[in-house]
């Protein structure tokens, strides 16, 4: 089944308000109006946040050689927390780049930067 067609004034008034888009994106969804090819699965969400699961993992495990190393006091577990935690502050330090370039990105779009949460506002 075909669209209706559009009449020539609806014509151009779609044109004035996809011009007025500042979202490249969303412009050429809507002129397109196609669904996604995409669609969210678990893996996606899985690869984006994989950087936080393993600065998570990391503090944990960070966490646990700690209370052995208290238990044993031996040097070897000592090495090895450092070297885990290591590896979890460079990771920290990528989750504070990513927020920081989402943060420019969002304000040269000209949206809102997400940020803290404002509590006047709950």
């Amino acid at each position: 089944m075909g669209a209706p067609s559009l009449t020539p004034q609806e014509l151009r008034r779609l044109a004035e308000i996809q011009q007025g888009l500042n979202d490249e994106v969303l412009a050429r969804r809507l002129s397109t109006m196609r669904v996604s090819s995409r669609p969210a699965t678990w893996a996606r969400f899985a690869r984006r946040r994989a950087l936080a699961l393993w600065v998570t993992l990391g503090a944990v495990v960070t966490l646990t050689l700690l209370g052995l190393d208290t238990v044993l006091r031996q040097s070897y577990p000592t090495w090895v927390i450092a070297g885990v935690w290591l590896l979890t502050a460079a990771g920290l330090v990528g989750l504070a780049v990513r927020a920081c370039r989402r943060w420019e990105a969002a304000e040269r779009a000209g949206r809102k930067a997400p940020g803290p949460m404002d509590l006047t506002q709950l």
